[in-house]
C-alpha cells in the first residue's frame, strides 16, 4: 500500500494541457487534453463517454515534440465536471500505440517535468 501523497501511477505524466487533439471515433467530442503519460490521457469532453468505449485518437504534441501521434485506447473513467452536465473528464488508457509514438510521449513528458522543476 502506498503512503499518502505518494505517486501510484506507473508512468509520470505531464499536466501541461493542450488542445490539439482529434478523436477519429467521434470528431469534435474531445475539447482538450488535461494530462498525458505513456499509458494514457485525461481529457475533457462535451458529452459523457461510456466506460470500455474504444477510441482512436490523434494527438498533436506541442513543443518541444512538435509531432503528431496516433493511438488507440479505451475509456476507463468518465466523470461529470460541471453542474449542468455539459463537460466531462474522461480517462483513456492506450491499447495500441507504436514504440515510436510512446517514445515521443515519454520525451515530451520528461521535458515538461524538467521545465516544471526549474520553475
Amino acid at each position: 500500500m502506498s503512503s499518502e501523497g505518494e505517486e501510484r501511477r506507473k508512468h509520470p505524466r505531464s499536466t501541461r494541457g493542450f488542445v490539439r487533439v482529434e478523436d477519429r471515433s467521434d470528431r469534435g467530442l474531445i475539447n482538450r487534453i488535461e494530462n498525458i503519460s505513456c499509458s494514457g490521457v485525461l481529457c475533457h469532453t462535451k458529452r459523457p463517454v461510456s466506460e470500455m468505449t474504444k477510441m482512436s485518437i490523434v494527438l498533436d504534441l506541442p513543443e518541444p515534440a512538435n509531432r503528431q501521434i496516433e493511438a488507440e485506447g479505451i475509456v476507463v473513467r468518465c466523470v461529470v465536471e460541471d453542474s449542468r452536465g455539459e463537460s466531462f473528464r474522461v480517462a483513456i488508457v492506450y491499447t495500441k500505440v507504436s514504440e515510436d509514438a510512446e517514445q515521443a510521449i515519454r520525451e515530451y513528458v520528461e521535458h515538461d517535468l524538467a521545465q516544471n522543476d526549474q520553475e
